[in-house]
């Protein structure tokens, strides 16, 4: 899905994600981009006690969505996959993957 010339639609869409979650109470975490290769990220979003991890991996052009609980008082996440989507058959442009992304989001946030 991102390659090096998408770079500025990528994070300019990722920061307009952001902003949207943010409305409904959902926190991005962490983000880690890296467009070298076939491009590959990692966003961990949520609220107090729920996480969301998305993993897009360019190479096999799939996007990962896994969940985990945090529970009181402790840091460890026990992650869950979720859902798997695969993007070898198609291509969709940068609103249309964000839409998937933003769907995942609310879907596990309890939204």
């Amino acid at each position: 899905m991102v390659e090096s010339n998408e770079s500025l639609p990528f994070l300019s869409a990722l920061a307009a994600l952001a902003t949207q979650l943010s409305v409904d109470g959902v926190v991005i975490h962490s983000v880690s981009y890296q467009t070298q290769g076939f491009g590959r990220w990692e966003l961990e979003a949520g609220r107090r006690r729920v996480r969301i991890r998305l993993s897009w991996d360019g190479k096999d052009k799939q996007l990962r969505v896994e969940t985990a609980e945090l529970v009181a008082g402790s840091a460890e996440r026990r992650w869950q996959l979720a859902e798997e989507h695969d993007f070898r058959r198609r291509r969709p442009d940068v609103a249309e993957f964000f839409n998937t992304i933003r769907a995942a989001v609310s879907a596990h946030a309890g939204l």
